[in-house]
């Protein structure tokens, strides 16, 4: 362990001195020494222990080691005795820790709202304490959740449903390693992990009808999202820089920012070519803000686009993330595309991603027969 103002105590056994801890962040370590002091030292059984002594103050630490060493000269032990942590506590620990990684407004609302759900859980059933929570309250939390109706007066998706349970389990892991309670007491318990269930997309010919409808702003951010498969966050903040028009014949888009702490949701940078809608959409745009897209509102976006669709007759479910999920099917369509290359284009790393983005239209279905069977012929005609 590395400390910063180290020093063993005099008439100690005890060396107190300031954590100094490392991250990355994009990329690049980040160093953070703990205000607080804290003390090194073997305990009455022989085991190197670290203990925090809640002081900033150096002459405070120094008086609170020499404690220390007459604990351990008399053989008592020096372990600090907390009282068992509540689900509240738990539960208000947790969101703070939560906010304190710089997560996005959205995800934190999401946190605290699936936490409530938890703790509405536990008054109902009368669980207080959060070591008592075990794996049979973590299936009957589950089953409560498929009970309970939103403010639609319709019940939780078992998307929602999966959502709030892996947080719940994330949430008491996180009070294990943390020391917060003494025992993780859910390693057993497994997820109601299901069938996904198919998410709607745009066919190409929908996103042509809908760029032929809209100008501007609104015609470049569906561009973006149908031709480009950016997010709806990365479309915000989308600069003028990121457009990288000296790379290759229509250049590329470097998308670094769109997620929480400033970096995308995926955390890792990309690079996606500029496909020729794309292009046409941004080379119509002025560039008098640092912004592609200056002012742009995720709600009034979805808004144009749920209009356009009720006048187009398009399923009413189709929203802004359907755009994405029009991209991913359009680069799985296309034999020239490398299912490597989509998923770097997406931002991800997982092949069961693009698996659920990924959609066969007909038309699609019947252009891949087509060439089948042209192929088949040709092989024919050749045997001849």
């Amino acid at each position: 362990m590395k400390y910063e103002d180290q020093e063993t105590v005099h008439g100690t056994r005890v060396t107190i001195g300031r954590r100094v801890q490392h991250r990355k962040v994009r990329g690049e370590r980040i160093e953070r020494i703990s205000k607080n002091f804290t003390a090194e030292f073997m305990d009455i059984d022989g085991v190197r222990r670290i203990e925090s002594l809640g002081t900033p103050i150096k002459r405070e630490a120094r008086k609170l080691a020499t404690e220390i060493q007459a604990k351990l000269d008399e053989g008592r032990d020096v372990r600090r005795r907390r009282g068992p942590v509540t689900i509240e506590q738990l539960i208000a620990k947790y969101t703070a820790y939560a906010a304190s990684k710089g997560l996005a407004h959205t995800s934190l609302a999401k946190y605290r709202a699936d936490l409530e759900k938890l703790a509405w859980f536990c008054a109902e059933l009368g669980v207080v304490r959060a070591d008592r929570f075990d794996e049979p309250t973590f299936q009957a939390y589950g089953a409560w959740l498929r009970e309970q109706r939103h403010k639609q007066g319709l019940k939780y998706s078992a998307k929602t449903v999966l959502t709030a349970m892996t947080l719940c389990l994330q949430c008491f892991r996180w009070a294990w390693r943390t020391g917060l309670m003494p025992e993780y007491r859910l390693v057993s318990a497994r997820l109601p992990w299901g069938r996904p269930r198919s998410q709607p997309c745009f066919t190409t010919e929908q996103v042509e009808a809908l760029l032929d409808r809209t100008t501007g702003i609104t015609h470049a951010a569906i561009a973006l999202g149908g031709y480009a498969g950016l997010r709806v966050g990365e479309i915000q903040q989308l600069r003028w820089t990121d457009v990288r028009l000296d790379r290759g014949k229509l250049g590329v888009l470097h998308i670094q920012r769109g997620g929480s702490a400033g970096t995308t949701k995926d955390k890792d940078p990309r690079f996606v070519p500029i496909h020729p809608r794309v292009r046409a959409a941004l080379d119509a745009l002025e560039r008098t803000d640092p912004l592609v897209l200056p002012g742009l509102s995720d709600r009034t976006l979805l808004g144009r686009i749920k209009r356009l669709c009720r006048e187009l007759g398009y399923d009413p479910r189709l929203k802004t993330h359907s755009l994405r999920h029009h991209f991913a099917s359009y680069c799985a369509a296309s034999a020239r595309v490398p299912y490597r290359m989509a998923l770097a284009w997406m931002g991800h790393s997982s092949s069961q991603v693009l698996d659920l983005y990924y959609h066969l239209h007909d038309e699609d279905s019947e252009a891949a027969m087509q060439t089948l069977a042209g192929v088949h012929s040709l092989n024919r005609d050749r045997g001849r």
